[in-house]
């Protein structure tokens, strides 16, 4: 499968195969739908339970051509296996669309076949699936959309896409090159500033297992997010603390100024809430200086390249379908004639 002109779909997983094993039969009715052919990498985030102990012989696939697992040495987290598993697919292999996924059928596959359409129109941009419709609850939507907005204020650009994507293949080994994806990798396409668009489409239910997403995760990954830009958000939030502590230098030169020309009157606690907010001030000016340079000072440490780094955290890959003795052919031709 090293051929040009293939797709390959790649999606993470930990300690979840239940619902693999689900979106490679949906997967499948998807692509075989609208005749296309398609590999998946499944990039193991460590899981408790690797795949060889797993039964993939059950699988009755015909648009899969191809399974490969590839086992990391350890948990890394959503965002770093998928960015282990791009670098991977950068280093060693060469495909016309990467769709990427993630495994617990919230990323629907029946997008998939318009995000691979779309990504061979366009030819030199990311297609992203906007989720328009969320199931989650109230008082999640509300944390979303506070985190969308600040982080709209904090750097610059809207958020509001997740990792569901198709990248045409002559982008592949540049995605693999930007260092931000490790952290974010939505984040990390617009901070490189790679061409993308936009699709709208409804967030799908999970059938099988349960999610390991609990809030401190969702709260990690929101700060991920902002890291990518940190220099950004910490010029922003210099500028932002000078100009408030103009504002309040400015107020307290007014009221000085009107109780000596003019005999205004200043309550007495009004000097002691100066003064403090005086202080908070400076100190949050010099925090925020502080943090500026530290971020920019970071700059010189070495990053983490998924292209290149890759192979450090991948223990082993494992091809699981099709099985060895041409059983996959005898499969296919009682299925489909």
């Amino acid at each position: 499968m090293s051929e040009s002109g293939k797709i390959i779909i790649l999606t993470p997983v930990y300690d979840d195969w239940e619902s693999v094993f689900v979106l490679l039969g949906q997967l499948d009715d998807a692509l075989a739908e609208d005749k296309l052919k398609a590999s998946v990498v499944i990039v193991d985030d460590g899981s408790p339970v690797f795949a060889d102990a797993l039964d993939f012989s059950g699988l009755d696939l015909f648009a899969i051509e191809e399974v490969e697992v590839v086992t990391l040495t350890r948990n890394l987290g959503n965002q770093r296996a998928l960015a282990v598993g791009i670098g991977h697919i950068a280093a060693t292999r060469n495909c016309d669309i990467l769709v990427i996924m993630d495994s617990d059928l919230e990323d629907s596959p029946k997008y998939v076949s318009q995000l691979i359409a779309e990504a061979r129109k366009t030819g030199n941009e990311i297609v992203f699936a906007e989720r328009t419709h969320r199931s989650e609850g109230t008082a999640f939507k509300a944390f979303y959309r506070i985190y969308k907005y600040l982080y709209k204020v904090l750097t610059g650009m809207p958020i509001s896409i997740g990792n569901f994507s198709a990248t045409p293949g002559r982008l592949i080994k540049r995605i693999a090159g930007i260092s931000e994806i490790w952290s974010h990798f939505p984040a990390g396409i617009m901070r490189a500033r790679v061409p993308f668009r936009i699709i709208p489409a409804t967030r799908g239910q999970r059938l099988k297992g349960q999610s390991k997403m609990n809030l401190v995760s969702l709260v990690i990954h929101g700060l991920s997010g902002f890291a990518v830009h940190a220099d950004v958000v910490g010029v922003r939030i210099v500028i932002t603390v000078f100009g408030l502590g103009i504002a309040i230098t400015i107020a307290v030169f007014l009221v000085i100024t009107k109780r000596f020309l003019f005999d205004f009157y200043v309550l007495g606690w009004t000097s002691l809430v100066t003064i403090i907010l005086g202080v908070a001030v400076i100190q949050t000016f010099m925090a925020a200086i502080f943090m500026a340079f530290m971020i920019l000072s970071g700059k010189n440490n070495r990053l983490i390249i998924p292209g290149i780094d890759c192979a450090k955290y991948i223990l082993e890959t494992k091809r699981v379908y099709p099985l060895a003795g041409g059983e996959k052919v005898l499969v296919h031709e009682a299925r489909h004639g």
